[in-house]
């Protein structure tokens, strides 16, 4: 998956394993990022986690989307990275098949 540097929360912990306390501290973390709530953080590199906020965020609307479209279309391996979103997840399912054939699942919880 191509991430941009700091969006994988458990690739900061030495490898080590998350307790609930670190990995709700990340989260919080990240949640009162500034300018705007971070709400979508990856957990290793098949996993996305995703923090309601309980309001529209400028990372859900319109402009946001078009950025996953734009990554969505460039299908090179040099393709730039983006923030965790469940658009991005939803792109790279789609390019794993396009280069494998094989079919993808993405399962909401």
């Amino acid at each position: 998956m191509n991430t941009l540097s700091g969006d994988d929360i458990a690739r900061h912990n030495d490898g080590m394993s998350l307790t609930s306390e670190q990995l709700a501290s990340k989260l919080e973390a990240r949640f009162l990022a500034e300018p705007e709530p971070r709400t979508f953080a990856y957990l290793g590199s098949r996993f996305l986690i995703s923090v309601n906020p309980y309001e529209e965020l400028e990372s859900q609307g319109d402009a946001a989307a078009a950025v996953y479209a734009e990554d969505y279309r460039n299908t090179s391996e040099k393709r730039k990275g983006v923030a965790p979103h469940v658009f991005a997840i939803a792109t790279n399912a789609y390019l794993h098949m396009r280069q494998t054939g094989l079919n993808q699942s993405v399962v909401f919880t």
